[in-house]
């Protein structure tokens, strides 16, 4: 008897969960957040129009708008400016003009009036522009009648 409640003891032992020792790992995770900076031109296109004497092109007198974009800046560091800017003139218009460019922003960042030259801070948001131009003439030169077509650059670096 002592033989079989030995052996069923040991059936039982050998049925019987055993127990392991916890063990862990670590689950590792990367990642990088880049801040960027994007610019949707459109809201509103500018327009130009001409002064009484025809030697000032602008989108600040009379019936000439500034043109429109939008800023989203997902972090600090980023600066808004614009380059001088370009005009796309009828053939009939020979002589040069001076560009200039200003801009102006509201939003998560407000800058008034800056001209062409300078950079302003862009704060982390939406940050609305408004950017106008002028093309001005010198001496006795005009702008002849056609159709003129000016462009600036806006910049987020």
């Amino acid at each position: 008897m002592k033989k079989s409640i030995l052996a069923a003891g040991a059936a039982m032992l050998a049925l019987a969960p055993i127990n392991a020792h916890a063990v862990t790992g670590n689950v590792i995770f990367n990642g990088t957040v880049t801040h960027t900076c994007t610019i949707t031109v459109g809201g509103t296109a500018g327009s130009l129009d001409v002064d009484p004497g025809f030697q000032t092109l602008s989108s600040s007198i009379g019936s000439g708008s500034a043109g429109t974009a939008t800023i989203v800046a997902t972090g600090n560091g980023f600066d808004v400016s614009v380059d001088t800017p370009s005009l796309s003139k009828p053939a009939e218009d020979t002589t040069s003009e001076t560009l200039s460019a200003s801009y102006s922003t509201t939003g998560a960042s407000s800058v008034s009036g800056t001209d062409a030259s300078a950079a302003n801070d862009l704060n982390n948001g939406t940050t609305n522009v408004s950017v106008n131009m002028q093309a001005a003439k010198s001496g006795s030169d005009v702008f002849e009648a056609g159709a003129y077509t000016g462009t600036v650059v806006l910049r987020c670096e």
